[in-house]
């Protein structure tokens, strides 16, 4: 492999990895401040905490209201 071909491939995995990590953060930033969690299973902790007694009744309420709030339009 002569210096020509080097600079071939160098400046192709330059760019590469450059477009990826632009790619990577653009992904990444949509993702932020999405709750991969849905409310049903958030719904079944907070009763689990209550039961096991982690949290008070007044806790458990204050909780479950704020899950049942519509999503805040972005």
């Amino acid at each position: 492999m002569d210096t020509s071909e080097f600079g071939f491939w160098a400046m192709l995995l330059f760019w590469g990895s450059a477009i990826g990590g632009i790619a990577l953060g653009i992904s990444w930033a949509r993702m932020k401040g999405r709750n991969p969690v849905n409310r049903e299973l958030l719904e079944k902790s907070l009763k689990r905490r209550l039961e096991a007694g982690e949290i008070t009744r007044e806790l458990y309420n204050q909780k479950l209201a704020e899950l049942q709030k519509p999503d805040k339009p972005q």
